[in-house]
């Protein structure tokens, strides 16, 4: 334990013997125990994975694909998320007659991107297992993009992907600090952003950013998988995607330029102005993915 660690654990103890001495109930103890267990397994997590999760979403597995929405559609959260995040767009698909799952994965997705994936494609394998689908539509939102892209290209499950939709990520990596790198330019700016990523996001804040070996790995040899088509929806008025274009993937010059559509939120609704946690409930973001999901099944 670090010493800020150990001073912080030893303040929970101060207060929590000077509880006791104010109230000594019997059943104090098994109370206390519990806040001190409380505060010893999350002291060290990042701030994202301690803060009471929005929104609710449960899996129905009763769910299967029909002959109109042939493939499960799989949910995965970004940083600091959890699956409660899809709560809108998930009972809006469903509403159209998806069959729609979410994993929680990664302790809020502050786990390492590597990890991550690990446990989405064993999530995935049980989806596909349930619902005898052969292949599924990913949709990620900011880190789940990436941790998509990772599973696909590692563990080789671009082979159980029909198409992939990523909203505000950060495909080929964003700027330390977003809006704030200009801080970064300074030496004592730059470590005061490090510790910052790292209170926030854990490791996976640093695996996202321009330059970091996943992110090279995801873009060596070009950017898409065989096999599989993708959408990529962006806005130029996110401060954590920077610059806003690395939302997006680019198609080799001998592949179809068909197999990727880039699309600008504020292409299609001009006066929209989306934060990035935002994305996954705004409902003019839903109309699109909704859009891409029906161009997409009508093109089987």
């Amino acid at each position: 334990m670090s010493q800020e660690n150990s001073g912080l654990f030893k303040r929970a103890i101060t207060r929590g013997v000077a509880k006791v001495r104010r109230n000594p109930r019997e059943d104090f103890a098994e109370e206390f125990t519990q806040e001190l267990y409380d505060h010893a397994t999350n002291i060290t997590l990042p701030l994202t994975a301690r803060l009471k999760p929005k929104g609710f979403f449960q899996d129905d597995w009763r769910a299967r694909p029909s002959g109109a929405r042939p493939w499960p559609i799989v949910l995965i959260h970004g940083s600091g998320a959890s699956k409660g995040s899809w709560e809108e767009m998930g009972a809006e698909l469903r509403s159209k007659g998806w069959a729609v799952f979410a994993p929680d994965f990664g302790t809020r997705a502050t786990e390492p991107i590597a990890a991550s994936a690990a446990q989405i494609g064993a999530y995935i394998d049980a989806v596909l297992l349930v619902t005898g689908a052969a292949q599924i539509v990913l949709v990620g939102h900011s880190q789940g993009g990436v941790v998509a892209r990772y599973w696909m290209r590692t563990y080789g499950g671009y082979m159980k992907v029909r198409h992939m939709i990523s909203i505000s990520t950060p495909n080929h990596g964003t700027l330390m600090g977003g809006i704030l790198n200009p801080m970064t330019k300074v030496k004592s700016g730059e470590g005061t952003i490090e510790k910052l990523m790292h209170r926030l996001f854990g490791p996976t804040g640093f695996e996202q950013l321009r330059g970091h070996d996943i992110i090279e790995f995801l873009a060596d040899g070009g950017d898409l998988d065989p096999g599989v088509t993708y959408t990529c929806i962006g806005t130029h008025f996110d401060p954590f995607i920077q610059p806003p274009e690395v939302a997006f993937l680019e198609v080799n010059e001998d592949d179809d330029p068909n197999r990727v559509h880039n699309i600008w939120v504020e292409d299609e609704h001009p006066r929209a102005m989306i934060a990035h946690n935002d994305m996954v409930r705004d409902p003019r973001v839903i109309e699109i993915v909704r859009a891409e999901l029906d161009r997409v099944a009508r093109l089987g």
